[in-house]
Protein backbone atom coordinates (compact mmCIF):
# COMPACT_ATOMS: atom_id res chain seq x y z
CA UNK A 1 0.00 0.00 0.00
CA UNK A 2 2.86 2.32 0.84
CA UNK A 3 4.39 1.67 -2.59
CA UNK A 4 1.14 2.55 -4.36
CA UNK A 5 0.86 5.83 -2.45
CA UNK A 6 4.48 6.69 -3.28
CA UNK A 7 3.82 5.88 -6.94
CA UNK A 8 0.74 8.10 -6.88
CA UNK A 9 2.83 10.94 -5.45
CA UNK A 10 5.48 10.33 -8.13
CA UNK A 11 2.83 10.43 -10.86
CA UNK A 12 1.39 13.66 -9.44
CA UNK A 13 4.91 15.12 -9.32
CA UNK A 14 5.61 14.16 -12.93
CA UNK A 15 2.28 15.61 -14.02
CA UNK A 16 2.95 18.87 -12.16
CA UNK A 17 6.44 18.96 -13.66
CA UNK A 18 5.05 18.41 -17.14
CA UNK A 19 2.43 21.13 -16.73
CA UNK A 20 4.73 23.74 -15.21
CA UNK A 21 8.27 23.09 -16.40
CA UNK A 22 7.16 21.43 -19.63
CA UNK A 23 6.50 24.77 -21.25
CA UNK A 24 9.80 26.15 -20.00
CA UNK A 25 11.85 23.28 -21.44
CA UNK A 26 9.88 23.03 -24.67
CA UNK A 27 11.95 23.16 -27.82
CA UNK A 28 10.09 24.53 -30.83
CA UNK A 29 6.79 24.11 -29.02
CA UNK A 30 7.47 20.40 -28.35
CA UNK A 31 7.75 19.23 -24.75
CA UNK A 32 8.52 15.72 -23.51
CA UNK A 33 5.67 13.44 -22.51
CA UNK A 34 6.77 12.66 -18.97
CA UNK A 35 3.71 10.65 -18.01
CA UNK A 36 4.31 8.04 -20.69
CA UNK A 37 7.66 7.21 -19.12
CA UNK A 38 6.22 5.95 -15.84
CA UNK A 39 3.88 3.18 -17.11
CA UNK A 40 6.60 1.86 -19.37
CA UNK A 41 9.31 1.81 -16.72
CA UNK A 42 7.12 0.45 -13.92
CA UNK A 43 5.71 -2.18 -16.28
CA UNK A 44 9.25 -3.11 -17.28
CA UNK A 45 10.49 -3.19 -13.68
CA UNK A 46 7.51 -4.70 -11.85
CA UNK A 47 5.33 -6.50 -14.40
CA UNK A 48 2.03 -6.18 -16.22
CA UNK A 49 -0.11 -5.39 -13.17
CA UNK A 50 2.08 -2.51 -12.10
CA UNK A 51 2.21 -1.22 -15.68
CA UNK A 52 -1.58 -1.29 -15.89
CA UNK A 53 -2.00 0.49 -12.55
CA UNK A 54 0.54 3.18 -13.35
CA UNK A 55 -0.81 3.60 -16.88
CA UNK A 56 -4.36 3.98 -15.64
CA UNK A 57 -3.44 6.61 -13.05
CA UNK A 58 -1.25 8.53 -15.51
CA UNK A 59 -4.04 8.39 -18.09
CA UNK A 60 -6.60 9.60 -15.56
CA UNK A 61 -4.38 12.60 -14.79
CA UNK A 62 -4.25 13.38 -18.51
CA UNK A 63 -7.97 12.88 -19.00
CA UNK A 64 -9.14 14.85 -16.00
CA UNK A 65 -6.95 17.87 -16.58
CA UNK A 66 -7.07 18.17 -20.36
CA UNK A 67 -9.70 18.80 -22.99
CA UNK A 68 -9.61 15.41 -24.61
CA UNK A 69 -11.95 12.44 -24.73
CA UNK A 70 -12.40 11.10 -21.21
CA UNK A 71 -10.89 7.65 -20.88
CA UNK A 72 -8.85 7.62 -24.07
CA UNK A 73 -5.52 8.38 -22.40
CA UNK A 74 -6.29 5.97 -19.57
CA UNK A 75 -6.93 3.08 -21.92
CA UNK A 76 -3.96 3.91 -24.15
CA UNK A 77 -1.53 4.20 -21.24
CA UNK A 78 -2.88 1.03 -19.64
CA UNK A 79 -2.12 -0.87 -22.83
CA UNK A 80 1.31 0.72 -23.05
CA UNK A 81 2.10 -0.28 -19.45
CA UNK A 82 0.70 -3.77 -20.04
CA UNK A 83 2.83 -4.21 -23.16
CA UNK A 84 5.92 -3.06 -21.26
CA UNK A 85 5.08 -5.62 -18.57
CA UNK A 86 5.64 -8.41 -21.09
CA UNK A 87 9.36 -7.71 -20.83
CA UNK A 88 9.39 -7.99 -17.04
CA UNK A 89 12.25 -10.29 -15.94
CA UNK A 90 13.34 -10.85 -19.53
CA UNK A 91 15.90 -8.08 -19.38
CA UNK A 92 18.02 -6.73 -16.57
CA UNK A 93 17.63 -3.24 -15.13
CA UNK A 94 21.06 -2.17 -16.30
CA UNK A 95 20.11 -2.81 -19.94
CA UNK A 96 18.82 0.63 -20.81
CA UNK A 97 18.17 0.06 -24.52
CA UNK A 98 14.98 -2.00 -24.12
CA UNK A 99 13.15 0.44 -21.81
CA UNK A 100 14.22 3.33 -24.02
CA UNK A 101 12.86 1.54 -27.10
CA UNK A 102 9.62 0.78 -25.25
CA UNK A 103 9.21 4.44 -24.24
CA UNK A 104 9.78 5.48 -27.85
CA UNK A 105 7.33 2.91 -29.21
CA UNK A 106 4.74 3.76 -26.56
CA UNK A 107 5.04 7.47 -27.23
CA UNK A 108 4.77 6.85 -30.97
CA UNK A 109 1.62 4.74 -30.47
CA UNK A 110 0.11 7.34 -28.15
CA UNK A 111 0.91 10.17 -30.58
CA UNK A 112 -0.62 8.25 -33.49
CA UNK A 113 -3.74 7.48 -31.45
CA UNK A 114 -4.02 11.16 -30.55
CA UNK A 115 -3.73 12.03 -34.24
CA UNK A 116 -6.47 9.58 -35.19
CA UNK A 117 -8.90 10.79 -32.53
CA UNK A 118 -8.18 14.52 -32.65
CA UNK A 119 -7.42 15.11 -36.34
CA UNK A 120 -8.16 12.17 -38.64
CA UNK A 121 -11.75 11.87 -37.45
CA UNK A 122 -12.15 15.58 -38.19
CA UNK A 123 -11.04 15.01 -41.81
CA UNK A 124 -7.52 16.44 -41.39
CA UNK A 125 -5.61 13.89 -43.42
CA UNK A 126 -2.05 15.27 -43.52
CA UNK A 127 -0.45 12.58 -41.38
CA UNK A 128 3.08 13.23 -42.66
CA UNK A 129 2.94 16.82 -41.44
CA UNK A 130 1.68 15.68 -38.05
CA UNK A 131 4.37 12.97 -37.84
CA UNK A 132 7.21 15.32 -38.79
CA UNK A 133 6.01 18.30 -36.78
CA UNK A 134 4.67 16.74 -33.59
CA UNK A 135 4.98 12.98 -33.10
CA UNK A 136 8.62 12.28 -34.04
CA UNK A 137 10.10 15.32 -32.21
CA UNK A 138 8.10 14.45 -29.09
CA UNK A 139 9.28 10.84 -29.26
CA UNK A 140 12.91 11.91 -29.58
CA UNK A 141 12.62 14.46 -26.77
CA UNK A 142 10.86 11.98 -24.48
CA UNK A 143 13.52 9.33 -25.14
CA UNK A 144 16.27 11.83 -24.26
CA UNK A 145 14.50 12.73 -21.03
CA UNK A 146 14.02 9.02 -20.26
CA UNK A 147 17.75 8.45 -20.59
CA UNK A 148 18.30 11.27 -18.09
CA UNK A 149 15.83 10.01 -15.46
CA UNK A 150 16.11 6.24 -15.93
CA UNK A 151 18.60 5.76 -13.10
CA UNK A 152 16.45 7.81 -10.72
CA UNK A 153 13.45 5.56 -11.39
CA UNK A 154 15.64 2.47 -10.93
CA UNK A 155 16.85 3.84 -7.58
CA UNK A 156 13.28 4.54 -6.44
CA UNK A 157 12.18 1.08 -7.52
CA UNK A 158 15.00 -0.57 -5.55
CA UNK A 159 14.16 1.60 -2.55
CA UNK A 160 10.50 0.54 -2.66
CA UNK A 161 11.43 -3.08 -3.34
CA UNK A 162 13.86 -3.22 -0.41
CA UNK A 163 11.16 -2.10 2.00
CA UNK A 164 8.70 -4.62 0.55
CA UNK A 165 11.17 -7.49 0.96
CA UNK A 166 12.01 -6.44 4.51
CA UNK A 167 8.32 -6.29 5.41
CA UNK A 168 7.69 -9.71 3.78
CA UNK A 169 10.56 -11.27 5.74
CA UNK A 170 9.26 -9.79 8.98
CA UNK A 171 5.80 -11.10 8.16
CA UNK A 172 7.12 -14.59 7.43
CA UNK A 173 9.01 -14.61 10.73
CA UNK A 174 5.94 -13.49 12.63
CA UNK A 175 7.36 -10.17 13.80
CA UNK A 176 4.47 -8.12 12.52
Amino acid sequence: MKRKICELVLIAFFYALQCTAGRAIAIGGISPNLLIILPVLFGFLKGKGEGIYTGFVCGIFYDLFSYSILGLSSIAMMYIGYTAGYFYQKYEEREILMPIAMVGAGNLAYGFLSYVVNFLLHNKLDILYYLKRFIIPEVVYTVIVTIAIYRIIIFLNKHFEGKERKRAIEYDQGNI
